[in-house]
């Protein structure tokens, strides 16, 4: 049996130049008989049983103590009192044991912590919890979230680390986030072993509670009951084989060099694996910011080793052109053959080029990347080969059901990807059962915003809601568009037979009026008052506008309050709209935008977001909030600001609350998802005060019918 001292150890080591799963922490486990460890959530405890090395330290006869903190997660914080007591140790239990059964019934956790449970079963694994107390000058909220760990063979040699690394695969993983460790052996030398001996001394006080400020105990009996009812001792071992074998799997897929290339997460994975078994065809219905293009390249990998053409069609030259950065920089070292087609690029029509281009592949690498503008072009339809041999993917599948490119989907392709946040076309049946019927619908199960921000793909967020009214000449036109509609619209059902003229009047009339709440100016003052309150230099923010009077009003605004580091971002604008990308995105600031910035746009460091611009529209709204909870270095918590319009309604006119309740709709579905659920209860407050229907809210609200593509939105 191989020990620590026969281990070529680093004194450090640092993502992404090490791979500290590998080249540490993996080969310490499997030489060690003992392994103590603080890390900072419950939920990290399923990952520090470090799969590939676990049953050789198992059976070294090895033993895991585990400190960890109260709370379950990051966005968890909040539900802490002040400090913790033992009347607390119920409540506290009784969410360890909920977050155990969330473990259990998520798929991508069920096998670790079914294994986490038998080691507890087993007294292999053994939880302490700790928190912070007053002599530690204690305030509210303060966690235990120290990060050290102490390797030990069977010889008394033993290997100490600290750093900012986390057992979660954020932590570990090499695409994950920026982290290193520091590591002392207690072999080499005096003062190394003195390093080793302090931390060693520091966890023993820790254990047994002797820490001066942090308290340590037990796991609760309820948290620990759950566990063993869960547990299966006499099969956790076929268990851990079967999670190796997935992340082998993982690896299979891996778009890079599988020695040192990301590989899919378990959410990843698991699509992937599904979207084989239907015959590579499916939709991944995933929320914004979860993966969904490097899901889609390792599928694209998969399909080059197949020796197919790879088509990637995207709704806009922005998404253009990450695509093919996204492409060359996976690809470029295989000898990636790309031919762009659109935004400019128009080599494809050359000689005729994209026929010779996609005809088969003949075991090279070649793809062609297009707009869907270009892609339903007759002359592109014309030209491009299809057949079994073509992988087509289409990025926010969901714009190939707008009449204008629904000629795409008669081209002929064998296995078809499609990629989107919100694949179901609000308002528009047809281009939805178009797309579905072409891509062979979803591949079950959908990942959804809540998975994603459980299993730590997307951060938390704090919603709120800022209340504004319409000023006085806009309320008149309110409530005089609101008169034409209930005369029209009684006129209308006293009629015997439909009136198409009438039909198409009333909508134009519903439109009006929307618009009145749209473009209300009290949400120029209001966006002065939320970001001068909270921008702080460095940060990113995003301010959503209806159209580009509204964006030009906030604009002119902010930089007259004196907020500095104002950008504006529309196709219109004067000058490079990508140089501003590129600027916001290297040094911060607040970006003013229109609909434009809904898809494609990935900088993961936006940590606000300011909504002035309506929508009743789903994926409108979906693609709004998923822009700021990517992950990104420190960022822990986002926030969404939701600015609503509340007109005064005439309490015996129900039927005019509907722009309300459409409002209201979105504003719940934000708030349900939110870390501060209080926001849910002003809203609530609020559809007292008009005498709206709580419970219909969700099904509220009117499509406006305008086009996606309208240059008023796009600017």
């Amino acid at each position: 049996m191989s020990t620590l001292t026969d281990l070529s150890l680093k004194q450090a080591y640092h993502k992404p130049e090490d791979d500290v799963a590998k080249g540490f922490y993996l080969p310490c486990l499997a030489a060690a008989r003992s392994y103590d460890r603080a890390v900072g959530y419950f939920s990290s405890a399923i990952y520090a049983l470090a799969w590939p090395s676990l049953l050789a330290f198992v059976d070294n006869g090895g033993r895991i103590r585990l400190i960890c903190s109260p709370v379950l997660s990051s966005d968890d914080v909040g539900a802490m009192s002040e400090g913790y007591s033992a009347r607390e140790d119920a409540a506290q239990g009784e969410r360890l044991k909920d977050e155990f059964q969330r473990l259990l019934s998520t798929p991508g956790s069920l096998k670790p912590a079914k294994v986490l449970a038998s080691l507890v079963a087993l007294d292999v694994l053994n939880i302490c919890i700790a928190w912070i107390g007053d002599a530690a000058g204690g305030k509210s909220k303060r966690l235990f979230h120290d990060k050290v760990g102490i390797f030990q063979d069977g010889d008394g040699n033993a290997v100490a680390f600290k750093g900012s690394m986390n057992e979660t695969w954020p932590g570990l993983a090499l695409d994950g986030n920026l982290e290193s460790v520091d590591v002392y052996l207690s072999w080499a030398g005096e003062r190394e072993k003195s390093r080793v001996d302090d931390e060693k001394n520091y966890f023993v006080r820790l254990w047994e509670n002797r820490f001066p400020g942090v308290t340590t105990v037990p796991l609760p009996d309820v948290a620990r009951d759950a566990l063993i009812t869960a547990s299966d001792p006499d099969h956790w071992r076929e268990l851990v084989e079967e999670i190796c074998i997935e992340i082998e799997a993982a690896a299979g897929w891996s778009p890079e060099d599988k020695s040192r290339g990301r590989v899919p997460k378990p959410h990843q994975l698991a699509a992937l694996e599904a979207w084989k078994s239907r015959g590579r065809r499916g939709i991944f219905e995933h929320a914004t910011g979860s993966g969904k293009t490097f899901t889609a390249l390792c599928a694209i990998k998969d399909s080059f080793q197949r020796g197919e053409v790879v088509l990637v069609l995207v709704p806009s030259d922005l998404l253009l052109r990450q695509w093919t950065t996204e492409l060359r920089s996976t690809f470029d070292s295989l000898g990636l053959r790309l031919l762009v087609c659109g935004g400019g690029h128009s080599d494809w029509r050359e000689h005729e080029r994209l026929r010779s281009w996609t005809r088969n592949a003949g075991g090279k690498f070649r793809a062609v990347l297009a707009t869907v503008q270009t892609a339903s072009s007759d002359e592109f339809l014309r030209m491009c080969r299809g057949g079994q041999h073509l992988f087509l993917v289409a990025d926010e599948v969901h714009r190939l059901g707008a009449p204008h490119a629904r000629k795409v989907l008669r081209l002929e392709s064998g296995p078809r990807l499609g990629l989107s946040a919100t694949p179901v076309r609000f308002g528009d049946p047809e281009g939805t059962s178009a797309v579905f019927e072409y891509f062979d619908g979803v591949v079950p199960p959908p990942f959804t915003l809540a998975d994603a921000i459980e299993a730590g793909a997307l951060t938390p967020y704090a919603y709120n809601v800022v209340r504004v009214s319409l000023e006085a000449d806009e309320q008149d036109n309110w409530n005089a568009l609101t008169g034409e509609i209930r005369r029209l619209a009684a006129r209308s059902l006293a009629a015997t037979t439909p009136n198409e003229d009438a039909e198409l009047r009333l909508k134009r009339l519903l439109i009006r009026r929307a618009r009145i709440v749209k473009s209300a100016r009290q949400k120029v003052p209001a966006a002065v008052s939320v970001v001068s309150a909270s921008y702080k230099r460095g940060q990113h923010w995003i301010v959503y506008c209806e159209d580009q009077v509204q964006l030009a009003e906030v604009r002119d605004a902010l930089r007259a309050a004196g907020l500095p580091d104002v950008l504006e971002y529309h196709t219109a604008m004067v000058g490079d709209p990508h140089r501003t990308l590129n600027l916001f995105e290297s040094i911060g600031g607040i970006i003013v935008s229109i609909r434009c910035l809904d898809e494609g746009v990935d900088i993961p460091a936006v940590s606000h977001a300011l909504i002035l611009a309506s929508s009743k529209n789903p994926r409108e709204f979906i693609q709004r909030r998923g822009r700021v909870l990517r992950k990104s270095g420190t960022k822990s918590v986002s926030h969404v600001c939701d600015v609503l319009v509340t007109p005064l309604f005439d309490p015996d006119e129900p039927p005019s609350q509907a722009i309300l309740e459409g409002e209201l709709a979105r504003a719940i579905e934000f708030g349900s998802q939110a870390i501060n659920p209080g926001c849910i209860a002003d809203l609530q407050r609020l559809a007292i005060e008009h005498d709206i229907d709580w419970n219909k809210l969700t099904n509220a609200g009117l499509e406006d019918n305008e086009d996606e593509d309208d240059k008023e939105h796009y600017g």
